[in-house]
């Protein structure tokens, strides 16, 4: 009997996945372990291996085609199996969700915007987000109970309006039409993410300048220990992911989740740690942060980022964060400001430690300084709180035997 090939579920929170490349053609021998697809889903690709020897015998989805986990893509003949096997084999075709599309039909000419508005039904995020993008809500379709429009109508419909309004650049003067780099799922991923951080939270700003002696002598006087006993270098990384977590416990309003019913506090610190891939920027989480050790976030820091270098983490590595660390300082960046990684309300930006002139007890001397920003929603965070969150980080990055003892 024919061998099923499905689109794997990769952790929980995978629902579809789309076929990218095909390793192997209709008829090519196949080996187990061979990999006979590459699948993205949003965040990640993946690739697909062989359960077993034998030969590509159907392919039913081909490359950019999307489809849900367990639809059954190809078929793998077993030695000794031949295309007459597949005679009568018709797996029920898998069901696409719907995209929701550009209304054909427009309201009246000449009806009083205002009273269209009212009757047309929406969520007040899709709203908003219509009014940002600049769409009306008339030309939607809602795929939401009794045809409400939510949030992914809007985004899909402006990202269809985009997708049709790209075109290749004009030639001028002898210079070549360049084409767009085709986008992949990742790139579209944080294009919307990123967005939809700015037009769905009230993002404010807050910056301290620290003085980092504190977790620079720490590193050092853990390295050995940690490299002994755990076979693991810690990072000053590391050091202030453990520390920032602290510092969360003390104020649990930076560790919460705005929603149209209330804000919600968690009660646990998953800690996302933005890494740049080739492919773009992704965020692997450290759960439970706060009840481990250095030498475990070191252990579990390492793993994440050669799974990221290899291709190979899951939807399940990548989802849940409550609060993201973003650090630029491998290359020298002194001060930035990172978008909020949604759901969570806020995210840290901590740039290079530089060796800087400061004043302290009326002498000038020269101390490893780092600047760090906070990036926060204001609907669910006030001012005073953030500032209350950012003293305690201050005073825990300089005095950190306060938290590592």
């Amino acid at each position: 009997m024919p061998v099923e090939i499905v689109m794997p579920k990769l952790g929980l929170t995978m629902t579809e996945g789309i076929i990218v490349e095909w390793g192997k053609k209709e008829g090519d021998a196949v080996k187990k372990g061979e990999v006979l697809f590459v699948l993205e889903t949003e965040k990640v690709t993946y690739e697909v291996e062989s359960p077993e020897d034998g030969i590509l015998g159907r392919i039913l989805v081909h490359e950019k085609e999307t489809v849900p986990v367990g639809a059954v893509v190809a078929y793998l003949l077993k030695p000794g199996e031949g295309l007459s096997d597949l005679e009568g084999v018709t797996p029920e075709k898998a069901e696409i969700v719907a995209q929701p599309e550009l209304a054909q039909e427009r309201q009246p000419a000449g009806q009083d915007e205002a009273r269209k508005e009212t009757r047309i039904k929406a969520s007040p995020l899709a709203k908003k987000m219509a009014k940002a993008y600049n769409l009306e809500l008339g030309t939607l379709r809602g795929s939401g109970p009794g045809g409400r429009i939510t949030k992914k109508d809007v985004e899909k419909a402006y990202e269809r309006i985009q997708k049709e309004a790209a075109t290749p650049r004009m030639e001028t003067e002898g210079v070549p039409t360049q084409k767009p780099v085709p986008l992949t799922g990742m790139r579209r991923a944080i294009a919307r993410n990123m967005l939809a951080a700015k037009v769905e939270t009230a993002q404010t700003y807050m910056s301290n300048t620290v003085d980092a002696t504190g977790i620079v002598e720490a590193r050092k006087a853990l390295l050995t220990y940690t490299q002994d006993n755990a076979g693991v270098r810690v990072t000053i990384t590391d050091i202030l992911m453990k520390i920032t977590s602290a510092a969360i416990r003390e104020h649990p309003v930076i560790n919460t989740v705005w929603t149209e019913d209330g804000i919600i506090y968690l009660a646990e610190v998953h800690m996302g740690m933005a890494m740049a891939l080739d492919e773009g920027l992704i965020v692997p989480v450290i759960r439970d942060i706060h009840k481990k050790g250095l030498a475990q976030i070191a252990k579990e820091r390492i793993e994440l980022i050669q799974k990221g270098k290899e291709n190979k983490l899951l939807p399940d590595d990548i989802t849940g964060s409550t609060f993201t660390l973003s650090t630029l300082g491998m290359f020298g960046t002194e001060q930035f400001t990172a978008n909020i990684n949604l759901p969570e309300s806020a995210i840290l930006a901590v740039g290079a430690i530089m060796d800087k002139p400061v004043a302290i007890d009326g002498a000038l001397v020269i101390r490893p300084m780092m600047n760090v920003t906070l990036t926060y929603d204001h609907r669910t965070i006030d001012g005073a709180e953030a500032a209350k969150f950012m003293r305690t980080l201050k005073l825990f990055i300089e005095a950190p035997i306060t938290i590592l003892a």
